[in-house]
């Protein structure tokens, strides 16, 4: 039995229980936690640490490659600055040879100066104030380059610690930008063309000595005004020689470069001479000149005087043989020195300058015939609009990127190097732009087949006002829905927009920009739907960047850039620029470029098409776009035939109405007609994709057609993307006709395209001619262009007797159907576009 005390044990709350701990365990259980958590802490102190010091390494190794990415960057070639040879311009033929064909004469009034022939005290005055150490270093001082971007990252005040090399450099690439980028090239440079690099094809190239740099540095740079190099500046201020120049002049001429302007001598006579009294100081300072001389030199400054003598100059311009430059050769210098200074960095001017004065060797990619036929067809007056102050721009390309022909007015030329309008205007393009923006993009990415039904309708809540319905069409009514063949066919401007924003303006943006490579669209034009589904540009796009564009739908979805030259050598023999190897890059897969080459053939075959009534009338299969600008101020259409693809520009100078809405189109095929009436281009044809499928589609639901479809077309499909079946009942979302006797169609068919082509390739092959036989087409051949195969690069051969005449005379033109681009109010910040640009 148990006791009270037995059961009282069990009694908890009674009970005293031990804690278990002796004195000071508690301390020591609290000083261990303290322990854990702070190893916890230090653990993750630690791995933070690591994580940055390994993501420090990464910037680093990330920045140290981006770096030394430019230790190889190429210099100028300041040997080749002071040659006076001539280029020569070859014309390579067929067979393999080449014939020359004209001169780009040296710059014989050119003044250079050399260096034994500038006093020395010219160049210890350049010296003394630009670049003391110019002789120790090898292009670089890096205690001056040190202190100025520690100067730029504190903001402390830009510039400093460029060497006389590093200015040479600037001067010559124009690269004057400030920033670390700009500042790592410029280093690599100079150091490069001091010390010498080693070149793409592994050859060590050598660098060029002091004196060479010293040189081209004082017949380079800019002294004030005109004023390039020493001997001008000596010229102009004191109507004398440099080599008779005295210490303060010299002073006074070096002292100009640090600011052009501010010590413009001209302009501002007091400030030049204090400059100058700086330069005198710092020569005496180094030991350059005596006490004696500073004193003297000093005492000159206080009475000279400036002459402003006008320079001698000519424009080299005007001793070339103008007779036997023309559009094409006007537009392969252009690309020459546009080539040049993309790959080399070079300025503008120093481009220009070894165009004509560096010995070059060109070979031309002209078909002189061709293009002299051209020009003179344009130049008759039964071609052009009757109002002569009306302008054209036109330009020819085949489709591996070789221009045939370029025209930049209608006008007799007289001189060289004049404004083209194919090449150098800027225009908007209106509708002319929706086939390879939204369509494009929306091919691209699936949003839409050949038939998909569209909306026609306004968008709402665009416009501030509820009442303004956009975007406005050009028949001012809406059908509520459209076809894509069909809003392509007549250009309707909602479903583009619709389009348009289901894809976002941004991704045609970037289409444009990064795929096609238009120059000048605008960061305001990638959010706007009316740039970029109409055409409304800020500042718009030429004739060459529209027709290259649109060659995608002729060769498999091959951008080549155009060009005109097919290499350059220097004098040396050394090939500078090449373009008989490059590869086009394909944008768009050749299935899709195929469903749009088949879409584009409805504005020039379509019963409705903007250009049907007067494309139908060439014996030859052309697909293409018009375009017309809000006010009818530009006029578009770019076009293309299985040989070749074309654009042409018609309207004014400066922006206004332009009456005649169908001389483009009625010239553009007169052009065409003149190029089938004198060349063989039997064996050319399109390049087009053997997987894209024909299948007839409903037009009521855009799906294949169904057995209780009776609105029916034709259509073409990629593999991957070709629609169900329609069920004939709910899927009947579009406006359609109502057959008076209902009667089912036809199983939906699919078979391949009409006219297949071989697998896709860059290079064009031949095959079969140009039109399609009866037989090769659909039963409904009011829904079917016919297509063509491959295209080819094989020589054109022109008649014996051509003819600028067009052998079609132009019919009465028919009302136009071509919507322009609609304005908006300039409120409107979303799809608002800007004023049309000018030239």
């Amino acid at each position: 039995m148990l006791n009270r005390e037995d059961i009282n044990k069990y009694n908890t709350t009674s009970m005293e229980i031990p804690s278990g701990r002796a004195e000071g365990e508690l301390s020591q259980t609290a000083g261990a936690t303290a322990k854990t958590v702070g190893g916890m802490v230090w653990k993750a102190v630690k791995t933070l640490l690591c994580i940055l010091f390994l993501s420090g390494m990464l910037v680093f190794i990330s920045v140290a490659t981006f770096i030394f990415s430019f230790k190889n960057s190429v210099p100028p070639n300041i040997s080749a600055m002071k040659l006076k040879f001539s280029s020569f311009v070859y014309l390579d033929n067929p067979d393999g040879t080449s014939t020359e064909y004209t001169t780009f004469f040296s710059d014989e009034n050119r003044v250079w100066t050399p260096l034994s022939e500038i006093p020395k005290a010219m160049q210890d005055a350049q010296i003394a104030i630009e670049d003391k150490r110019f002789f120790e270093h090898s292009g670089v001082d890096w205690k001056s380059t040190a202190s100025a971007v520690l100067k730029l990252f504190t903001h402390t005040g830009g510039g400093g610690g460029s060497t006389l090399t590093q200015q040479l450099i600037k001067n010559l690439t124009n690269e004057n930008q400030v920033s670390i980028l700009r500042k790592v090239k410029e280093i690599f440079t100079a150091l490069n063309l001091e010390n010498g690099y080693t070149a793409e094809d592994g050859e060590r190239k050598p660098g060029y000595s002091k004196e060479e740099i010293l040189e081209a540095y004082l017949n380079v740079v800019n002294y004030g005004g005109q004023c390039q190099g020493v001997e001008a500046a000596a010229n102009c201020y004191f109507d004398k020689s440099i080599g008779e120049c005295s210490i303060a002049e010299c002073a006074l001429i070096a002292g100009i470069t640090q600011n052009p302007y501010q010590f413009n001598p001209l302009i501002f006579p007091e400030e030049s001479k204090g400059r100058a009294k700086t330069v005198l100081g710092e020569m005496v300072d180094q030991e350059k000149i005596t006490q004696g001389e500073y004193d003297a030199a000093m005492a000159e400054l206080q009475t000279m005087k400036f002459v402003g003598a006008e320079l001698e100059t000519t424009d080299v311009d005007e001793n070339q043989d103008a007779e036997k430059w023309n559009w094409y050769i006007d537009t392969m210098f252009e690309d020459i020195a546009a080539d040049l200074m993309e790959k080399y960095g070079w300025a503008y001017d120093y481009a220009v300058d070894q165009i004509y004065n560096s010995g070059l060797e060109i070979h031309c990619a002209m078909n002189l015939k061709m293009q002299t036929d051209i020009e003179n067809f344009f130049l008759g007056s039964e071609s052009m609009p009757e109002d002569p102050n009306t302008e054209i721009g036109f330009f020819m390309m085949d489709y591996s990127g070789k221009v045939m022909a370029v025209v930049g007015s209608r006008n007799q030329r007289a001189g060289i190097r004049l404004w083209n309008n194919a090449t150098q205007s800027y225009r908007q393009t209106g509708s002319a732009i929706k086939p390879i923006s939204a369509y494009s993009v929306g091919l691209n990415t699936d949003a839409i087949t050949y038939g998909k039904v569209l909306k026609d309708e306004p968008i709402p809540n665009i416009l501030d006002d509820p009442t303004e319905q956009w975007p406005a069409n050009f028949s001012l009514e809406y059908e509520g829905t459209m076809n894509v063949d069909h809003a392509i066919e007549v250009s309707q401007n909602a479903p583009a927009a619709w389009l348009c924003q289901e894809v976002t303006p941004e991704a045609c943006f970037d289409w444009l920009t990064n795929k096609l490579h238009f120059q000048k669209l605008t960061e305001e034009d990638s959010h706007s739907l009316a740039a970029m589904a109409l055409g409304g540009l800020s500042e718009g796009a030429t004739v060459r960047e529209m027709t290259a564009a649109f060659q995608i739908f002729g060769n498999g979805g091959y951008y080549n850039k155009p060009y005109t030259y097919n290499y350059i050598k220097d004098h040396d023999g050394n090939v500078i620029l090449d373009n008989r190897e490059k590869q086009g890059e394909q944008v768009m897969t050749a299935d899709n470029a195929t469903v749009m080459n088949k879409l584009l053939h409805r504005p020039t075959e379509g019963p409705n098409g903007t250009a049907t009534g007067i494309m139908q009338e060439l014996p030859v299969d052309v697909f293409g776009k018009t375009g017309t600008t809000d006010d009818m101020y530009d006029y578009w259409f770019i076009g293309g035939t299985p040989f070749c693809v074309a654009g042409i520009w018609n309207g004014y100078p400066n922006p206004d109405y332009l009456e005649d809405s169908t001389i483009h189109k009625y010239t553009w095929r007169a052009v065409m007609q003149y190029m089938l009436d004198n060349y063989d281009w039997s064996d050319y044809s399109y390049n087009l994709s053997d997987d894209v499928v024909q299948a007839t589609f409903c037009r009521s639901s855009g799906l294949l057609a169904g057995g209780s479809c009776y609105d029916t077309a034709t259509g073409w499909y990629t593999p991957n993307n070709v629609p169900r079946t329609c069920n004939g009942g709910s899927d009947h979302i579009a406006y359609g006709k109502k057959p008076s006797s209902p009667s089912p169609s036809p199983s939906p068919s699919i078979t391949p395209s009409i006219e297949p082509s071989v697998t896709p390739s860059v290079t064009p092959s031949v095959t079969p001619s140009l039109t399609p036989t009866p037989s090769e087409l659909p039963p409904d051949s009011s829904d079917d262009p016919s297509s063509g195969g491959e295209s080819s690069e094989v020589e054109p051969t022109p008649s014996d007797n051509p003819t600028p005449t067009p052998s079609v005379e132009p019919e009465p033109p028919p009302p136009p159907t071509e919507e322009p681009t609609p304005t908006l109010p300039p409120d409107n910040s979303t799809v608002a576009p800007p004023e049309p640009a000018g030239e």
